[in-house]
């Protein structure tokens, strides 16, 4: 009877649990040791904004307690980060100069938000991200009491962010690189629809714009732009991206472009080690392309596969492509795959309703579905991502879908298509 395999797995989040999971599903009772910088139990940074909105408590943020390690027998090294690996002879070495053996190892060491330059030295406790617990927390003390709210970047984590705090009384502005909000999920039709949407709401969006520098003057910090604005600050959100979290592995042989490179079975290109969630770069199905799909879905699906393979069954991710799913302002949007202009040579069909703030595109290459964006009514994602994920051949409705979502479902169980609710 072979040794059991002594399992370490560097982070504490989806892909991280996700993994201990499926190892300890499969009926692997070998050692699991768990790594993690941060000195508490897992939670979601996706929940952070509900958090600071009041709508849920700090304690609901975290996805598991004590009992869940016990549960799963898993040795945990809390407040500890991996500094290096040794993959010669399987050894990570901690920051507190420990050591510590594995027989495979996973990365899911997350990503980190990427800060912002050129902030002076006093104005530093005025500038925050939204990544961690902590960050949030620092969001909170900080609308009680602010006058005027600075967000650099307009992606999602802005976006949500923004939403958590309206209503407070607060003047927030908006600083965008691009000229449209939502670069990376939507077309500029889509972000129209929710800029305008922001700005009835009294947020000031300025586009076009970089930040020069972030200075302290008296008792509160100004934001000076690229075109020479100043904006006063009594809190500056950044959201300008995420960067894998690869210190651990950048003087090794594992291979590095944006994240650590891992197959379909999310192998490194060294024996027994595996990567996994925001600090992993995989094949997108569609494009075919190496892409870092930083989403809490992807986590935990690479972090299952990773699991499986750890755990000695043969397995490989499949139907990785770039999904997210939101409320922006109560409207619903939705993007799966391709969902933007510029990113192929894909056809296009397109529903808008300005004033329900609907809006739906789907991208297709041949009869194939590859993409959606859906804002507004967003009932048929799930039947829209079986489709992309499946290959689905589309061709004989394709003319239907953007306008028709609620029977999108009865198509694929055989039944006739329904037009009434939009006849007349």
């Amino acid at each position: 009877m072979s040794k059991a395999k002594k399992h370490v797995i560097v982070g504490n989040s989806a892909a991280g649990l996700s993994a201990i999971k499926v190892i300890r599903k499969m009926g692997d009772h070998g050692p699991i040791i768990l790594i993690s910088a941060e000195d508490c139990n897992a939670y979601s940074p996706v929940l952070t904004t509900y958090y600071i909105a009041g709508q849920i408590s700090r304690s609901a943020l975290f996805l598991v307690d004590d009992s869940f390690y016990r549960k799963f027998n898993v040795q945990t090294v809390f407040g500890r980060m991996v500094v290096e690996i040794d993959p010669v002879k399987r050894i990570v070495h901690l920051d507190d100069r420990s050591k510590i053996a594995y027989d495979d190892l996973l990365i899911a060491s997350g990503a980190s938000a990427k800060p912002l330059d050129n902030v002076d030295p006093g104005a530093s406790e005025y500038v925050t991200t939204l990544r961690a617990i902590s960050d949030a927390d620092k969001i909170i003390r900080a609308k009680e009491t602010a006058r005027e709210i600075v967000f650099i970047g307009a992606g999602l984590v802005s976006l949500q962010t923004i939403m958590a705090i309206l209503g407070r009384g607060v003047k927030i502005t908006l600083v965008v690189g691009s000229h449209q909000i939502l670069s990376q999920q939507m077309d500029a039709e889509a972000a129209a629809i929710i800029q305008k949407m922001l700005e009835a709401e009294g947020v000031s969006i300025l586009f076009g714009r970089g930040v020069d520098q972030v200075v302290m003057k008296g008792d509160c910090a100004y934001v000076i732009t690229s075109f020479s604005e100043t904006l006063p600050a009594d809190l500056v959100v950044v959201g300008k991206g995420i960067q894998p979290n690869t210190n651990m592995v950048e003087n090794t042989e594992i291979k590095i472009e944006t994240g650590i490179l891992a197959d379909d079975q999310m192998r490194t290109n060294l024996e027994d080690i595996y990567a996994a969630g925001d600090v992993a770069e995989g094949r997108n199905t569609i494009s075919g392309q190496m892409e870092l799909i930083a989403t809490w879905s992807n986590a935990c699906a690479q972090g299952e596969i990773a699991g499986l393979n750890m755990a000695g069954y043969s397995s490989k991710r499949q139907g990785q492509f770039r999904e997210n799913v939101t409320t922006i302002l109560g409207v619903s949007a939705v993007s799966i795959g391709i969902s933007k202009p510029g990113q192929g040579e894909f056809k296009e069909l397109s529903y808008i309703d300005e004033k329900q703030a609907v809006y739906r595109k789907f991208f297709l290459d041949g009869p194939k579905l590859v993409g959606a964006l859906l804002l507004g009514r967003t009932e048929d994602a799930g039947v829209v991502r079986q489709c992309i994920a499946s290959n689905f051949d589309i061709s004989s409705w394709e003319e239907m879908i953007a306008m028709a979502p609620l029977d999108f479902g009865r198509i694929l169980c055989g039944h006739d298509f329904w037009l009434s609710h939009f006849r007349g």
